[in-house]
């Protein structure tokens, strides 16, 4: 195919793609963008009625998005159909594109010639990344390694995973709910979402006498971080021996979360890099060196401002351990931040089972076959499920002595923090 560009003005040119094969056919006019290759990445989209689909952006006009399926079928659906969070995507990309157009219209016409279909895409890749929030970088380690997928808005950055992390689970844990950790949809209209602009709260909330339920925190791979105590009001978790080595356990609906902050992740993303965000929108960062802790004291909410004024939370080894609170602005509803995630459950919650301690953790590459082991009275059991489409498990109970026992579940809705 050939790119021919026409001059319009002597500033304005306009342009339309004829015959060329290109690797990323893409062309910018009338306020489109159009993807016509089929190894354009797909993106998941979600409906204002819950229902989720796959498919890569083709073309956008106010009222209609166009949207290419897996199987190559092309779809016209209303942008009003689609959920708030992919309506605003779909705004950005116009933006985008319009700010591409406006470039091209003070080229020269020699220039214009000269700039093809897969120059003009990836300057759209890089106008793309330069406005980036600064948040983003953060969590771009498990962004390319698809643990998650983030986007965003105007007002808030956007995190969509299933909150299980890459590392072992719940091993080192001696007082067990009986839980074992199943993926959840934290996607589309469910995803985690941060404040891009955070703002300090006229009066701090405390993490001490509220917020006992759903999380306070997002980890930068994607995983929730709850309040250190447990919903009661007053158990510590840690001290009670619920966590496992990396300070995390699974709720009432099976969703692995953290309750200590992931200093892990430094591993990763660096010391002295975010490991996690507030849901106020502040960044939480690992330990500070005995230097640091000298020269700069944390304040009631574990943070303090650095010396160019911005406010940030601290990792500690004692309570509170991350945010004790928020600093910045959140609203709160049944006793946690709203809004959040919400996890589904796929069984009952059950009580505690004195006397086990988990041993081991073992978990397939697709992550549809996962077994927990445990101890109890000397006796080595497990419990372990398999699945094929993360809606309906088999779970297999291997009670020692007392013999094996099967359940199967379905993927419900609701679910408990």
């Amino acid at each position: 195919m050939k790119l021919t560009l026409t001059q319009s003005s002597r500033f304005g040119l306009a342009f339309v793609v004829l015959f060329m094969s290109l690797e990323f056919p893409l062309a910018a006019h009338d306020g489109h963008l159009h993807h016509h290759d089929s190894n354009v990445p797909h993106r998941e989209w979600s409906l204002e009625d819950g229902m989720t689909f796959e498919g890569s952006f083709v073309s956008a006009k106010p009222e209609h998005t166009t949207i290419r399926l897996a199987d190559g079928q092309t779809i016209q659906i209303r942008t009003s159909r689609l959920s708030q969070s992919d309506q605003e995507w779909v705004r950005q990309q116009r933006k985008s594109i319009a700010r591409l157009n406006r470039s091209l219209e003070y080229m020269s016409e020699s220039q214009a010639r000269g700039f093809s279909i897969v120059a003009l895409s990836r300057n759209l890749a890089t106008t793309s990344i330069r406005n980036d929030p600064g948040i983003a970088v953060h969590f771009q380690p498990f962004v390319k390694n698809n643990s998650i997928r983030t986007r965003w808005d105007e007002q808030y950055f956007y995190v969509e995973s299933n909150g299980i992390p890459d590392h072992e689970l719940m091993v080192g844990i001696t007082a067990w709910q009986q839980q074992i950790p199943i993926p959840q949809n934290y996607s589309g209209s469910n995803a985690w979402r941060i404040p891009l602009k955070p703002v300090p709260a006229e009066k701090p909330m405390s993490a001490k006498t509220g917020f006992f339920r759903g999380a306070i925190a997002l980890a930068v791979n994607g995983v929730p971080i709850f309040n250190p105590i447990k919903n009661d009001g007053r158990t510590d978790t840690n001290l009670a021996g619920e966590l496992d080595e990396f300070g995390g356990h699974c709720g009432r609906a099976d969703d692995y979360h953290y309750h200590l902050p992931p200093v892990h992740l430094e591993k990763v993303v660096g010391v002295g890099k975010p490991i996690a965000y507030a849901l106020d929108g502040y960044p939480i960062l690992g330990y500070q060196s005995k230097t640091e802790a000298r020269n700069s004291k944390l304040d009631k909410l574990n943070g303090h401002k650095d010396n160019k004024g911005n406010y940030h939370y601290h990792s500690t080894k004692a309570y509170p351990y991350l945010n004790g609170g928020f600093y910045g602005r959140v609203s709160e509803r049944d006793g946690q931040v709203d809004p959040q995630p919400r996890a589904q459950g796929i069984r009952p919650a059950l009580r505690g089972l004195r006397g086990a301690t988990i041993t081991g953790f073992g978990r397939s590459k697709d992550g549809k076959e996962v077994s927990v082991q445990y101890e109890l009275r000397g006796e080595k059991r497990s419990v372990s499920y398999t699945t094929e489409d993360f809606q309906k498990y088999a779970f297999t109970f291997d009670n020692g002595s007392r013999g094996k026992s099967t359940e199967s579940y379905t993927q419900r809705s609701g679910g408990s923090n």
